[in-house]
């Protein structure tokens, strides 16, 4: 048998697989709190994979957590920060903003050049032992996302492009799915107070060093905190790799630091300021 009819026969017993023993399960979870782990339980049916995340992302508010396995220490941490603050380095965060149509994307597909080596990396993917990560980017309605994000540990295997096509054999019947169960549910943009949040957090993470930086320092700024690399900047600025160089060490003058370590600190520290309002409206409605 050869490589295509391999495929054809892996993709057929995904779909085989998917539609006897999980999606009666899943259609029966439709508007239910139910649905997200179902969605899941159905997708260990297709490929493995170690850790799970299932969100929305709505305008101005923090990600909506649904369904998730951490566990521990990085269950408290990571998540936590993720959903308070890191969440806006996030390339499927930042791919979910302009979308109009369902994408299976995976991490080194839509991540920019110098992810690997970027603070935003070091402090979610590693400390986390995050090795890969594969997911669905769902549209349900103008600005809002569902994110099914799929992870494997450092120790296992990178996703590969046949898990890719899985993925992509199962998107339109479970995309079909996921649009019944936004309509029918009471999953709903989340009040006010956290929409308030969400709010503060994007406007600080637009906003960060605009008051002592240049637009184009700015520009350059969001693009590092990214995990572009100089030559990726260059590129998308269409700006020499010598003057991005120089509007580097401006920056970390001006701001004050003197490593992207730093820098990313800063700009986490500066969104994560937007949660103490959670805590001040609690204490002083």
């Amino acid at each position: 048998m050869g490589i295509e009819e391999n495929a054809t026969a892996d993709g057929q017993l995904a779909w085989a697989l998917l539609l006897r023993d999980a999606l009666p399960c899943v259609a029966e979870a439709i508007g239910t709190d139910q649905f997200a782990p179902r969605l899941i339980d159905a997708l260990q049916q297709v490929l493995p994979f170690d850790w799970w995340m299932v969100m929305v992302y709505q305008p101005k508010s923090n990600p909506e957590m649904l369904h998730e396995n951490f566990t521990g220490s990085w269950r408290e941490r990571g998540l936590t920060t993720y959903v308070d603050a890191f969440f806006v380095l996030d390339p499927f965060y930042i791919m979910s903003r302009s979308l109009d149509h369902p994408e299976v994307c995976r991490l080194g597909d839509i991540a920019p050049d110098g992810f690997l080596e970027s603070e935003y990396h070091r402090a979610h993917y590693a400390a986390g032992r995050i090795g890969d990560e594969v997911g669905y980017l769902w549209p349900l309605e103008p600005g809002v996302a569902l994110a099914v994000s799929l992870e494997r540990s450092q120790n296992g295997a990178a996703f590969s492009a046949d898990d890719v096509r899985h993925l992509e054999a199962v998107q339109p019947l479970l995309y079909a799915l996921a649009r019944k169960h936004w309509g029918a549910s009471q999953i709903r943009p989340a009040p006010a107070a956290p929409l308030e949040i969400g709010r503060l957090v994007q406007e600080a993470a637009s906003e960060f060093g605009r008051d002592v930086l240049t637009p184009r320092e700015c520009e350059v700024v969001k693009l590092v905190l990214r995990g572009y690399s100089t030559k990726s900047v260059s590129q998308s600025l269409g700006i020499s790799p010598g003057t991005v160089k120089v509007h580097r060490e401006n920056i970390y003058a001006k701001l004050g630091v003197s490593s992207q370590a730093e820098l990313f600190n800063l700009f986490i520290a500066s969104v994560s300021t937007a949660q103490a309002v959670r805590s001040l409206s609690r204490v002083h409605p």
